[in-house]
C-alpha cells in the first residue's frame, strides 16, 4: 500500500509542476475514486475544478481551494510537493486505475455473497453484477446546476445528437426529422392492422445507419430470418442488425440490450412485444401494474443509455372499438410512454392505414398520417397500391391466399 501511495503522489506532482497535453490526457481518464488515500482524491478533485473550468493552477491556487472547500492538509500537500515529478505518467495512471479495479472487484465479491446469504433471486445477482462490471471503466460524471441562461448558451454551442429516421418522408416530417433519443415509445393497433411489418420496415430502415437490436418474443429467431431473406439483397444494414427470441423476464431484457449498447453502439431496439415479457420478482398480483412496472424500467433504460425503444403494445377491447390507445397498463404505463404511434384501418379500402401520433412529448403535437400497404413487398407506402391476392389451384378447387399483415 505505501508504493500505491507513492504512486499517486508522483502522479499528482508531475501534474501539478507541469501540464502537458499528454498529461491532460491521462487526467481525463482518472476519476477521483481511482485514487487510493481520501486527501488524494480531494486534490485530484481541485485540480479537475480548474482544468473543465479552464483555469490556470498552481501550488496557491490549489492551497487555496482545498482550504475553502475545508479539505487542505499541509502535510499532505508537502509530501506531494517534495515528491519526483516526471514528464511520463502514463504507466502510472495504469496502474493506479488497475489498483483501484481490484478494490471494486473485492467490494463486488463481498456484495455477491451477502446476496447469496439473503437468498436474492439469481437474476438481480447476474444483473446486478453485469451493471457492476460495466461501470468499471465508466467515469462518473454528475452534472452541477446551472442557470438556464447557461443551459441555453450550452445548447446553442452544442451539436443536436442526430434523430431516429423512420425512413418513411411522411411520418419522419410529421416529426421534424424522426424520433429524438431517449424515447419509449409504444406502437399499437388492432390484429392485422400491420404493427409488426411497420416495425420491422423501420427497423430494416434504422440499422441502415443505426446499430439496432430486435428482441423478437412473438416469433422465433428462424422464421424471422426466414421473412426477412427476400430483403436481403436490397437491405445495407443486415450487419447491423441484430436479433435474439430469448431472455423475456425484464432483467434479461434489460442485460441484453444494456450489454448490446455496450459491445456494437445500439441505439435503437424493437420489443415484440410488451405482453411476452415476465417479471419474475413483481411482488404485486395486479397485472397492468406490472406492465407498469415493466415500461418504467424500460423508459429509464431509455434515458440512462440514449436509446429508443419500440414497443408494441397490446390494445384493450375498448380502444379497439373506440380507436384510442389507452393501453393494458395501469395509469402508471401510460405514463412512461415517450410517443404513441396507433395504427388504424380504413373501413372502405382493404390496404389503407392511418399512423396516428397520439401522445408526443418530442413537440406535444399530435399527427395523423396516411399510409397504403404493398401486399406484394409486404411494405406500408405513401401511394396508393392494388392489393396483391395469390392465387393456385389444387384439386381442381380455386383458393385465395392473401399476404399476413
Amino acid at each position: 500500500m505505501h508504493n500505491l501511495i507513492e504512486l499517486e503522489r508522483v502522479i499528482l506532482s508531475s501534474i501539478i509542476f507541469e501540464m502537458s497535453v499528454e498529461k491532460e490526457e491521462q487526467i481525463q481518464r482518472l476519476q477521483a475514486k481511482d485514487f487510493f488515500s481520501i486527501g488524494h482524491q480531494n486534490i485530484f478533485i481541485a485540480i479537475k475544478y480548474f482544468i473543465d473550468h479552464d483555469r490556470a493552477f498552481e501550488e496557491h491556487l490549489l492551497s487555496k481551494y482545498l482550504i475553502k472547500h475545508k479539505t487542505f492538509d499541509e502535510k499532505l500537500m508537502l509530501d506531494i510537493l517534495t515528491a519526483t515529478p516526471l514528464s511520463n505518467i502514463t504507466h502510472y495512471v495504469d496502474q493506479i486505475i488497475n489498483e483501484r479495479k481490484k478494490r471494486d472487484l473485492e467490494l463486488l465479491a463481498n456484495k455477491i455473497k451477502i446476496m447469496l446469504t439473503e437468498q436474492d433471486d439469481a437474476n438481480n445477482i447476474i444483473e446486478f453484477t453485469e451493471n457492476f462490471l460495466l461501470s468499471l471503466d465508466g467515469i462518473e460524471q454528475i452534472d452541477e446546476p446551472i442557470t438556464m441562461l447557461e443551459a441555453i448558451a450550452e445548447f446553442d454551442n452544442t451539436k443536436e445528437p442526430p434523430k431516429i429516421e423512420t425512413g418513411l418522408p411522411t411520418l419522419d416530417n410529421a416529426l421534424h426529422g424522426g424520433i429524438e433519443l431517449h424515447q419509449l415509445v409504444h406502437i399499437g393497433g388492432e390484429s392485422g392492422a400491420g404493427k409488426t411489418m411497420l416495425t420491422l420496415q423501420i427497423l430494416n430502415n434504422v440499422a441502415g445507419y443505426f446499430g439496432s437490436l430486435f428482441l423478437s418474443f412473438e416469433m422465433p429467431r428462424w422464421k424471422m430470418a426466414k421473412r426477412m431473406k427476400k430483403f436481403e439483397k436490397k437491405a445495407n444494414g443486415f450487419h447491423n442488425y441484430f436479433i435474439t427470441d430469448s431472455g423475456r423476464d425484464i432483467s434479461e431484457v434489460k442485460r441484453t440490450i444494456k450489454k448490446w449498447v455496450a459491445k456494437h453502439n445500439i441505439r435503437f431496439v424493437v420489443i415484440d412485444s410488451e405482453m411476452k415479457i415476465t417479471h419474475r420478482s413483481f411482488r404485486g398480483d395486479n397485472e397492468p401494474n406490472k406492465i407498469g412496472e415493466i415500461q418504467a424500467e424500460l423508459a429509464q433504460l431509455c434515458q440512462e443509455l440514449g436509446i429508443v425503444i419500440f414497443l408494441i403494445t397490446q390494445l384493450s377491447k375498448s380502444d379497439i372499438r373506440n380507436k384510442t390507445m389507452s393501453g393494458l397498463g395501469s395509469v402508471k404505463s401510460d405514463y412512461e410512454a415517450d410517443m404513441k404511434l396507433l395504427i388504424l384501418k380504413d373501413d372502405k379500402v382493404e390496404n389503407k392505414r392511418y399512423v396516428e401520433i397520439k401522445k408526443n412529448r418530442q413537440d406535444i403535437k399530435e399527427y395523423k398520417t396516411e399510409f397504403y400497404i404493398d401486399t406484394s413487398k409486404l411494405i406500408f407506402t405513401d401511394s396508393p397500391v392494388p392489393v396483391t391476392v395469390y392465387e393456385y389451384v389444387e384439386d381442381t378447387k380455386n383458393k385465395v391466399e392473401v399476404p399476413v399483415l
